[in-house]
């Protein structure tokens, strides 16, 4: 059976809480001249409105044509008017901005983990990423990366967000820190290994890493915020020294243990070496004790 399309007058609708974009948009002439020359073609999805919103319905998804619309000058579009709870409002909002490459990941996380906050009480973590997953589409490593950026402090998930779109206190925060690029925005692998890494670490050690790290190249970051583990008192530019000294030749194809990168970095205290010359002096003696060289 068909859905029925219901006429909504514009002054009649809100913002849903559960919204992933949270009723923000940036202006898009094309879309505001489509609905003038075409109305909606697809229309909004909502559902009843909390009584002191003062609002009849509230939108789950649909929430950029309806800026448009109004910005095209209609008093009225057309809605699916539906059932939900808030779970399976998320999981809408989510699943219909997937594939959106304007959504932010930060966007997701915080939906994400409003998801799992609403059904903490359902039962076993797994069981609840499943349920998750069935109502967004994502998959299972991903829901469990966003779940661990969304217990991540509001202040470094901040950092995941444009310049313009941060806190004052946070840009502040930035501003007292050994920040390498203010312009930079911490990207969602950073932001899981550091979730991942550092879970158990101050707020300001945590923010101290995570604005550091923000312009650095994957590699580099993964392998400061490792030693930041080991040797969290250490200045983050010691630590960029200690990473950056590793000579190219010795990175290819090789993972030593956590041990090992123990080892090696308390030799270069130990000795006054950097990496690099204490691991090409270490090969070399290596080379020749047993006749290569």
């Amino acid at each position: 059976m068909a859905k029925e399309v219901v006429l909504v007058d514009v002054d009649d609708l809100g913002i849903d809480t559960t919204n992933i974009r949270g009723g923000e948009w940036d202006y898009n002439e094309d879309l505001v001249q489509d609905i003038k020359n075409n109305g909606i073609q697809y229309p909004l999805i909502v559902r009843r409105a909390a009584p002191k919103t003062g609002k009849k319905y509230a939108i789950v998804c649909g929430s950029r044509r309806f800026n448009a619309a109004i910005k095209a000058g209609l008093t009225e579009v057309p809605c699916f008017i539906e059932e939900m709870d808030d779970v399976t409002a998320l999981g809408r909002t989510i699943a219909e901005n997937i594939h959106r490459k304007d959504i932010p990941a930060y966007m997701y996380a915080l939906k994400i983990g409003q998801m799992y906050k609403v059904l903490d009480h359902k039962g076993k973590k797994g069981d609840i990423v499943k349920i998750i997953m069935g109502k967004t589409g994502f998959a299972e490593s991903t829901v469990y990366t966003y779940l661990n950026i969304a217990g991540l402090p509001s202040e470094i998930i901040e950092l995941m967000k444009e310049p313009e779109k941060r806190s004052k206190k946070v840009v502040e925060l930035l501003k007292r820190s050994s920040v390498t690029e203010l312009g930079a925005v911490l990207s969602l692998d950073k932001a899981a290994k550091i979730a991942s890494e550092l879970g158990g670490f101050s707020l300001t050690k945590m923010f101290e890493v995570a604005a550091y790290v923000m312009s650095l190249t994957k590699d580099v970051a993964f392998e400061i915020i490792e030693r930041v583990k080991t040797y969290p008192k250490m200045s983050m530019e010691k630590i960029h020294d200690m990473v950056s000294a590793i000579p190219k030749g010795a990175r290819l194809g090789l993972e030593f243990g956590s041990d090992v990168v123990k080892a090696l970095d308390e030799a270069c205290m130990r000795k006054s070496m950097d990496r690099r010359t204490l691991v090409i002096n270490y090969v070399e003696e290596g080379l020749r004790r047993d006749g290569f060289l």
